[in-house]
């Protein structure tokens, strides 16, 4: 078949417009999850953003290795910790979360549990964001 300027034109088969719109679906389905996605990711930024850290310079801590200890120093999430003449560092809130190291205050001890579980989740949601902006990706190559 040909236009009024004489070039060709194909006309798409019902198997390609079913495909197409197929993969017009799925674009719209991934970019709503996309979307929901960032909402959550928000929201979980958001929710961490309201926990800093509190000065630890010289508590006491206990160490479920090393035993009784003191915080000589801290670098924001990073201790430095003396157990007896050897120097540490334990990074938080994992050391904490994981059990490994506990606190004199059981409320500071709840509060580095929630920031270490906010820190999972938001790093499941960036692995999740990712993946489905690579399945995009894919998608609108062809």
């Amino acid at each position: 078949m040909a236009d009024k300027e004489g070039t060709e034109v194909k006309k798409k088969t019902l198997s390609q417009r079913q495909k197409e719109e197929e993969k017009r679906e799925k674009i719209e389905k991934l970019n709503a999850q996309k979307e929901s996605l960032g909402s959550r990711l928000a929201a979980v930024e958001a929710l961490r953003s309201g926990f800093s850290f509190p000065d630890l310079q010289g508590a006491e801590v206990e160490h479920s290795q090393y035993g009784p200890g003191k915080v000589v120093s801290q670098n924001e999430s990073v201790l430095t910790i003396d157990y007896d003449g050897v120097e540490k560092k334990q990074k938080l809130p994992f050391v904490v979360a994981g059990g490994f190291l506990h606190l004199p205050d059981s409320e500071m001890e709840t509060q580095f549990v929630q920031m270490e579980d906010l820190d999972k989740q938001k790093s499941a949601l960036e692995k999740e964001l990712h993946f489905i902006e690579s399945l995009l990706g894919d998608l609108n190559k062809n």
